[in-house]
């Protein structure tokens, strides 16, 4: 015995006294439900990536200047009135900055590894991020690569402020807040 069954189709056509959107009954008032859904809409929109893309190059290059020891590439990175403060010390101006990779050239030879870069826009000329870091000491001995390690010399986060120059994205303020270091380095 075959059975059928007789499917009601309901019109596709919206009834009006049924209308809610965000949790607000539209009680037929398509133009403002329109209005509502139009603005809500454009707020949930992708944004302009460019920020983000700006910003996540500098903290990109910071890692690969600061391992290369080029003091005049990685000042760029910073607006000539920047701030970093590194494990207690505090270092104002693009000036400072670079002096102070030009101080430890003879100190260790450093790789930070760069991951979870988050940027956080806050208006067309402004950003903050947060980004984690891996940082490998090893003694500079004259050797070549590569050179023992015995671990990680500390893990971290850099916290920063960007802002727009016009000669492009710059870091304003960078912080570093360690998370994880050797208990012989405490």
């Amino acid at each position: 015995m075959v059975v059928q069954k007789r499917l009601r189709v309901r019109s596709l056509k919206p009834r009006l006294h049924d209308a809610v959107f965000c949790g607000i009954r539209f009680s037929r008032d398509w133009k403002t439900l329109s209005l509502v859904m139009a603005i809500t809409l454009a707020a949930c929109a992708p944004q302009d990536k460019s920020i983000e893309a700006a910003c996540t190059e500098l903290v990109l290059d910071y890692a690969y200047h600061r391992d290369r020891l080029d003091a005049e590439q990685m000042g760029e990175l910073f607006t000539e009135d920047a701030t970093m403060s590194l494990l207690g010390d505090v270092f104002d101006g693009r000036t400072a900055i670079m002096q102070r990779m030009l101080d430890g050239k003879s100190g260790p030879v450093t790789r930070h590894l760069m991951s979870t870069i988050r940027i956080f826009p806050e208006s067309a000329d402004s950003a903050t991020g947060v980004s984690y870091v891996t940082i490998y000491l090893a003694p500079r001995r004259g050797s070549t690569n590569p050179l023992a390690v015995e671990g990680f010399a500390g893990i971290g986060e850099y916290h920063d402020e960007f802002a727009r120059t016009p000669s492009g994205w710059k870091i304003a303020s960078r912080e570093f807040r360690p998370t994880f270091v050797y208990e012989d380095q405490q």
